[in-house]
């Protein structure tokens, strides 16, 4: 700080300015916000017991107008700034007094609420979530708080391990950090007209968080969560953006065999989007022994005496499954041929679109002829990829 920025932040007296004074200032961030910048600066750089009281000034002023949106962008990092230096402070008072600044219907909780519960913390005021300057605030108070949540959890085990069992604490904790997941991926859908710089900004905000959490820890929090599932719209997103996703193909073969059909296209839809991005030949092999074949089954279900049927049998989750085999034929083009022998024999094993003339309006119909259409879009790309490669 410059003697002049400190000479206008000290009292006539020539001492610090009092909890009063810097809470006159920071009030001011309309109409001077340079003075706030200063004030924020000169509080980080401050060593005072009376941290907790001017980190509560701070945030009750101005997380609301960031919120909205309205902050100085200047003033935004100036806030996150005193932030971190009060979370090297003050950090479980922080926490519990952040989020608390940050929920919609002005509920408050404890810091032990927080820490029995870390997913209270989704039912802060959804603008947040959208908020560059206070979204990565709120990722490290969610962190910090789940890991928290497991030390106290684990430290139970270890004083009471004749009152339970580890396999169970540590189904507890997955499911805890599961649910978190399923959260954080629903708040990467898009809400309607929304502004699609600020999603495409937190989308990867949370994907990076995300991504943490999977190398920090075993696996195995993957795979609880792609046999969950999750919209399948975000499969695009999370494939581009969480780098550890990869590991999700080495259980593909699994999740294709799941009695559920929604999942069984769900792990198709995984794999060939990430077969589009990691085009390596054991991925081939997977694509090739589980993802077609099971594609074929959903069209030609086998009976309950084993039989499999002749003609297809039309469904959503066939409209949904196919056009995930262009990303497939963008990354091994060679294995386009089946593909396209795999779409031809669904063609073939069901009723052609002539015979529905004057009927359209029928349920069942509209569903053969929107498969009809998308086999046929979907081919006509997959054979694009195939004459790319002979020429």
């Amino acid at each position: 700080m410059t003697e002049g920025k400190e000479g206008r932040l000290l009292s006539e007296t020539g001492q610090h300015r009092t909890l009063n004074e810097i809470e006159r200032i920071v009030n001011d961030w309309e109409s001077n916000p340079t003075l706030v910048i200063e004030a924020l600066s000169h509080v980080e750089s401050m060593a005072s017991i009376e941290t907790e009281q001017y980190a509560t000034c701070i945030m009750s002023i101005l997380i609301p107008p960031c919120l909205d949106g309205k902050l100085d962008k200047r003033i935004a990092e100036g806030l996150r700034s005193v932030w971190e230096a009060f979370n090297r402070i003050i950090p479980h008072s922080l926490w519990s007094m952040t989020i608390n600044f940050m929920m919609l219907d002005k509920i408050t909780y404890t810091l032990t609420d927080l820490i029995q519960n870390p997913n209270l913390l989704f039912q802060c005021d959804s603008r947040l979530f959208r908020s560059q300057d206070l979204l990565p605030i709120w990722l490290h108070i969610l962190n910090s708080l789940r890991t928290t949540s497991k030390h106290r959890i684990w430290k139970r085990y270890h004083l009471h391990q004749h009152q339970f069992n580890s396999r169970n604490i540590l189904a507890l904790t997955n499911a805890q950090d599961t649910m978190m997941l399923q959260l954080l991926l629903e708040l990467c859908q898009e809400r309607g007209q929304e502004d699609k710089e600020a999603l495409s900004k937190a989308r990867k905000l949370i994907c990076d968080f995300i991504h943490s959490i999977f190398i920090d820890g075993d696996m195995l929090l993957a795979k609880i969560l792609h046999f969950q599932t999750y919209s399948t719209d975000l499969i695009p997103m999370v494939v581009e953006s969480i780098p550890s996703i990869y590991i999700v193909l080495s259980f593909i073969p699994e999740l294709t065999r799941q009695p559920q059909v929604e999942k069984q296209v769900f792990g198709i839809l995984m794999a060939c989007y990430l077969c589009e991005k990691y085009p390596l030949e054991n991925y081939l092999a997977t694509a090739e022994k589980h993802v077609l074949p099971r594609l074929l089954r959903i069209a030609f279900p086998v009976s309950r005496e084993g039989q499999v049927s002749t003609t297809c049998v039309p469904s959503e989750y066939l409209v949904k499954a196919i056009p995930g085999f262009v990303h497939l034929a963008r990354a091994f083009p060679h294995f386009g041929p089946q593909i396209l022998k795999a779409f031809d024999d669904i063609a073939k094993g069901l009723p052609e679109p002539r015979q529905f003339i004057g009927q359209e309006g029928n349920s069942k119909i509209i569903l053969v002829l929107q498969l009809h259409k998308v086999l046929k879009s979907s081919r006509d790309l997959v054979q694009l990829e195939v004459d790319r490669m002979a020429q």
